[in-house]
């Protein structure tokens, strides 16, 4: 771990996505990532094609999206347009039905939602274009057409946040109709106006009594950049901890013991820009459960892994962050250090909309130890372990957008390309089965410290739920962890069960959340508690000090050893 040198093993994120798809097309048996392509409940074509079928002499059997909005967060009263386009080649028997490439744009939530009536108020635009030729063999047509809808709305409203899609189809309403398979989706995000003065935001208009003005001075773009106010769009949040847990963008809730590989924690699946991934691996030798021992961001093509000692690994050159007392940059990075927690930030994107700076920000919040919290915009598109990120905790473990109901499939297809022959994870023990592992007195006095933990004076202000993390910490400490690291005598923590009590960790991971500032429906913003030192009042876990005295050992040596 001390020596890993990440330069060159990280993969673009795009070709993430395609091989992981050609690993979940093996699964289901459907051979390459053409073919698996075709997992869709949109599609209704048989796959066991037989010649003459559609498939066979049309070498593009499914039209293609070529282009389609990514997700974006809007203040209502904007003005929004998506655009989507299409193309479809095909080599065409005469006496089949009429190919007609087809393209609309939906709102998914409702499909059956008339999004150009008065009620809805969009407006569309439709282009299409088709060239024929004859072709090789005779009788047959080449056809290759281009379709492409624009959907504007002058002042978007609250009721018109939600999911659309765009999709295309050829042989519409007949037995060969096929429906492209990009499922193509995006997100519509729409928050409340937070600028009074958000369409004069210069105060041009008029005097403090909003009267009229007959002049007007120029303003330079530098002085128009800074009378803008700067805001966060909503984020989701996903954390990995303990043994390990997780709890999903959407707030689904599942374990993962006995996993031992390189699994994808959280990816941009709209563009790809971004990936998460994370190493869990067996805590230590006394225990028998897993645990994350590093995590790897890649973004804007950059790559880091944090490591265990808050160690942050760049391009193969270990980078010490105890102690930092600021904000610093590790490549493209910002990095900052509170208290123990490291804290890496990433701005993807900066959009100016009337009057205002809106930031849609990628932050990984590392504990040093075995949790991680994932902070990603609300309207983004994702895959991982961390689910797809769309408000719906019910199609969290699809795969790859794919249909599926097992969390074991589910968790194997989100292993790391390249290290598919790890163990897979094994079935969630029940209360009783845990109790009867570690005996019902070990299982009741667990509870007890964890009350005791969870029931700390800076938790009860906290808007989330405490119940998954008191859950999470009873089954942590009852099973044990017992971290390990053998890498020099002096670095071994004698009892660390002890010294760095297991079920703190879910307690940290639930006091981590509290901090970060969260959105309620209408997007106001709810701000994070501050607790520093919320472990002095539990009595258990240990403090701020013995935190960075003893979790650097479990890391690589650094320089205040």
């Amino acid at each position: 771990m001390c020596s890993k040198d990440i330069t060159g093993q990280l993969q673009e994120p795009k070709d993430l996505i395609r091989l992981a798809t050609v690993k979940v097309a093996e699964s289901f048996g459907l051979g390459d990532a053409t073919t698996a392509s075709t997992i869709t409940p949109d599609n209704d074509i048989d796959l066991n094609l037989k010649l003459g079928e559609i498939g066979v002499f049309d070498p593009n059997p499914f039209p293609v999206i070529d282009k389609y909005p990514r997700s974006q967060t809007v203040e209502a009263g904007s003005f929004v347009e998506f655009e989507c386009k299409a193309s479809d080649a095909a080599d065409h028997l005469p006496n089949w039905p009429k190919h007609d490439l087809v393209i609309e744009l939906f709102y998914e939530n409702d499909e059956k939602r008339d999004l150009t009536s008065t009620e809805h108020n969009w407006w569309a635009d439709y282009s299409k274009s088709t060239k024929s030729r004859p072709s090789h063999p005779s009788g047959r047509i080449d056809i290759t057409e281009v379709a492409e809808i624009f959907l504007m709305k002058s002042a978007v409203e609250k009721s018109d946040e939600g999911w659309y899609r765009c999709r295309a189809c050829i042989y519409k309403d007949t037995d060969l109709q096929a429906c492209d398979v990009n499922n193509a989706k995006f997100y519509l995000k729409v928050m409340k106006p937070r600028n009074k003065g958000a369409d004069d935001p210069l105060g041009q208009s008029g005097g403090p009594t909003g009267g009229s003005s007959t002049t007007s001075s120029p303003v330079s773009a530098g002085a128009f950049e800074n009378l803008l106010i700067e805001f966060d769009t909503p984020q989701s949040i996903c954390q990995v901890f303990g043994d390990p847990h997780i709890i999903s963008f959407d707030g689904m809730i599942y374990n993962l013991p006995a996993a031992s590989c390189d699994y994808i924690l959280a990816l941009d699946y709209s563009a790809g820009s971004w990936f998460i991934y994370g190493r869990i691996r067996p805590c230590g030798k006394e225990s028998q459960g897993s645990c994350l021992e590093s995590v790897t961001v890649y973004a804007k093509g950059d790559a880091v892994e944090l490591q265990r000692g808050w160690i942050i690994n760049h391009n193969g050159k270990k980078v010490e962050t105890v102690g930092l007392d600021a904000p610093t940059e590790v490549g493209k990075f910002d990095v900052e250090f509170r208290g123990t927690t490291l804290v890496l930030s990433m701005l993807l994107k900066e959009e100016i909309t009337r009057g205002s700076k809106m930031k849609d920000w990628l932050r990984v919040y590392w504990d040093g130890l075995t949790s991680v919290t994932i902070e990603a915009p609300l309207s983004s598109s994702t895959q991982g372990l961390c689910g797809n990120n769309d408000q719906d905790t019910s199609n969290d473990i699809n795969v790859w957008m794919a249909p599926n109901d097992d969390l074991f499939t589910f968790s194997d297809s989100m292993r790391v390309v390249g290290d598919w022959g790890c163990e897979a994870a094994q079935p969630i023990p029940s209360d009783d089965e845990i109790a009867q592992y570690c005996g019902r007195k070990k299982f009741d006095k667990a509870r007890e410290k964890c009350e005791k933990i969870f029931a700390v004076h800076d938790f009860e202000n906290c808007v989330y739920d405490k119940e998954p993390y008191m859950t999470a910490c009873v089954y942590d400490t009852c099973k044990g962890i017992n971290l390990e690291n053998n890498l020099y005598p002096w670095m071994v923590i004698p009892k660390i069960d002890k010294v760095l009590p297991p079920g703190c960790n879910a307690a940290e991971a639930y006091a981590t959340k509290c901090s970060i500032k969260t959105w309620d429906q209408e997007g106001n913003v709810i701000g994070g508690i501050e607790m520093p030192n919320w472990e002095d009042g539990s009595h258990i876990c240990p403090g701020k000090d013995t935190k960075l005295e003893k979790v650097p050992l479990l890391g690589c040596p650094q320089s205040f050893m």
